[in-house]
C-alpha cells in the first residue's frame, strides 16, 4: 500500500501524493503530538494552497461545522480518517508548523540518503515509459522537508543530490542520519554529504557531524554490558559470546560497529 502513488491535480509542479503514507502519518502525528497542536489554527485561505474547495467542503462536513478557522487537530483527524484527504490534511498542518513562531518544531529522519537512491514511485503521467522513478522533492509528503533543507534529487541521467535554495522552517529544526547499513550506492550518499558540507556557513545553521562506528575495544565492552544485564540470547549462554573472541568479532563483522545493529544482533 506504501507504493500506492497518484497524481496530485490541485497544486501546480507535476506533483504526487502517497495517500495511505500520508493517512498513517496523519494518525501518528495526531497520537504523538495531538496535545500539543490543541491551540493552533489557521485561515482557511491558508489550507486553500493545499486543499481544494471541495476539500474543504467534505472537512466542513466531516466536522459537522462551518469552517471560520481550521485547527490543526481538527486536519489531523479528518487525515487519519479519508485516503482522499489525508495528503492535503497532511501537507497543511506541516506548512503551518513550518511557519509558525510559537511552538518549536522538530523533525528527525533516518536512512536519509536512501532518499536520494535509485527510486521507489513510478507513474505513467511522469515517464510515460514507467522506467524514469519520480524524485522525493516531487512527492508531497517530503516536498518541505527537502525544501526546508534546500535539497533535491536532479532529474537527469546521473540522478544525484544537489543544493537548491533552502526555504528553513521559522522556528525548529530537521535533524537528519544517514545510514551505512542499507544498499545505498556510494555515489549516492557521497553526493549528499557533498551539498550538505557545502552549506555549512556561520549564518544558515547547517551543522554536519561524522559519528564514526564503534572500535573493536568498544564493541567488547558493549557486548560485555549486554551479556551483564542479560539481553537477548546472552542472557543464557553463561559468558561463551564475550569469552570467544571470534564470536565477538562475527557480532562487530554483522554490526558493523553500529549500536543499534549490535543490539538486534545479540537479540536475534
Amino acid at each position: 500500500l506504501g507504493k500506492y502513488i497518484r497524481p496530485n491535480n490541485y497544486r501546480e509542479g507535476s506533483l504526487y501524493d502517497l495517500p495511505v503514507l500520508a493517512k498513517e502519518v496523519c494518525s501518528q502525528f495526531l497520537e504523538s503530538h495531538g496535545k500539543d497542536l490543541e491551540d493552533i489554527t489557521i485561515d482557511p485561505k491558508q489550507a486553500s494552497e493545499f486543499l481544494s474547495e471541495d476539500d474543504l467542503d467534505k472537512i466542513s462536513s466531516r466536522q459537522d461545522k462551518d469552517i471560520n478557522s481550521l485547527s490543526l487537530v481538527d486536519l489531523l483527524e479528518v487525515g487519519c480518517d479519508s485516503t482522499t484527504l489525508s495528503s492535503g490534511c497532511y501537507a497543511t498542518v506541516i506548512d503551518s508548523l513550518m511557519n509558525q513562531t510559537d511552538k518549536p518544531f522538530v523533525v528527525v529522519m533516518d536512512g536519509f540518503n536512501c532518499y536520494f537512491d535509485h527510486g521507489h514511485y513510478f507513474h505513467e503521467t511522469y515517464d510515460p515509459d514507467v522506467i524514469k522513478a519520480i524524485p522525493f522533492q516531487k512527492i508531497t509528503l517530503l516536498k518541505p522537508l527537502l525544501e526546508a533543507m534546500g535539497l533535491e534529487k536532479a532529474e537527469n541521467r546521473k540522478a544525484l543530490c544537489r543544493a537548491i535554495e533552502a526555504r528553513p522552517m521559522k522556528r525548529g529544526a530537521i535533524v537528519v542520519g544517514t545510514t551505512e547499513s542499507h544498499s545505498v550506492a556510494r555515489k549516492f550518499t557521497d553526493a549528499l554529504s557533498d551539498a550538505m558540507e557545502a552549506q555549512v556557513t556561520d549564518d544558515n545553521g547547517v551543522k554536519v557531524v561524522n559519528v564514526l562506528p564503534y572500535s573493536p575495544i568498544e564493541v567488547e565492552h558493549i557486548v560485555a554490558n549486554f551479556e551483564t544485564i542479560g539481553v537477548g540470547r546472552l542472557r543464557f549462554d553463561r559468558g561463551d559470546t564475550v569469552m570467544n573472541d571470534q564470536e565477538v568479532a562475527y557480532l562487530r563483522l554483522v554490526s558493523g560497529g553500529v549500536g543499534q545493529n549490535l543490539l538486534d544482533s545479540c537479540i536475534i
